[in-house]
């Protein structure tokens, strides 16, 4: 175990712990807003054993993984080219600067107005703001692609936009589109949950609402859990998977490609 996991491994740890002592051994917190660790634990252990709780938990992960597909697959294609072409950039750019601060959660009335279903609309809604994300970072990857290589390519002939787009643009902004992807996700998972409080039907963010109306406490902390671990799962697992297709960039790309463009 490298240095980073143990702190934080150990930091998790004394979390938990000084929670535990919070609630349980000093009372400084009371149990009925804040059930010790080990009771949610249990009571997530009974959620993930029922059948109708693993309905809302894969109703939501269906969501967020339509959501991220669509969010990646035009954020890429726009993103890339807008990062490769000042036109076209300085075309969309201010449209995309106007409509990005606008809370996508706030259009979900429309959008369901717009495709007459629930799910649908939030599923459109979630890869509205996760395209965003993936845009920008695209934008940038493409934008930091050397000039040589493009120099090179069309000395050998490689000058169709879709050559270039496929053996250059794509393939020297995957580093940043990898950061992208993963903050989109976790940002689809955010809209996903937040739409499903208002108009979910089901999913987890539904069963939240339900536990809300209901006054059951434990079910909403149990909740939470497993959302949270939706969301270090999709973090860590893009992570381990990147390190492993992306071999040739430095650190620094990471952290260069989540600067928002502007």
């Amino acid at each position: 175990m490298n240095t980073d996991r143990f702190y934080q491994t150990l930091s998790l740890v004394v979390a938990i712990l000084v929670w535990q002592l919070a609630v349980g051994g000093f009372g400084v917190v009371s149990p009925g807003v804040l059930p010790p660790p080990a009771t949610i634990f249990e009571r997530t252990l009974v959620l993930l054993g029922e059948p109708s709780f693993l309905g809302h938990v894969a109703a939501t992960i269906e969501r967020t993984l339509l959501a991220s597909v669509l969010a990646t697959s035009f954020g890429v294609t726009v993103g890339v080219l807008m990062g490769w072409n000042d036109t076209l950039k300085t075309l969309l750019g201010p449209l995309f600067s106007a409509v990005y601060p606008i809370p996508v959660i706030a259009l979900l009335p429309l959008v369901v107005l717009v495709f007459n279903t629930d799910s649908s609309a939030i599923i459109f809604t979630a890869a509205l703001g996760g395209f965003f994300v993936v845009l920008w970072n695209a934008m940038n990857g493409a934008r930091q692609i050397r000039r040589l290589y493009f120099d090179v390519a069309a000395d050998n002939g490689a000058t169709s936009p879709v050559t270039v787009f496929r053996e250059i643009l794509l393939p020297g902004s995957l580093p940043a589109i990898f950061v992208g992807l993963r903050l989109a996700m976790n940002t689809a998972l955010l809209i996903v949950i937040s739409a499903e409080l208002l108009a979910g039907g089901r999913g987890l963010g539904y069963y939240l609402w339900i536990s809300y109306q209901t006054y059951s406490l434990g079910d909403i902390y149990a909740t939470l859990v497993v959302i949270a671990t939706i969301g270090v799962g999709i973090t860590y697992g893009l992570r381990w998977l990147g390190d492993r297709l992306i071999t040739w960039t430095p650190a620094e790309t990471e952290r260069s490609a989540t600067r928002t463009l502007r």
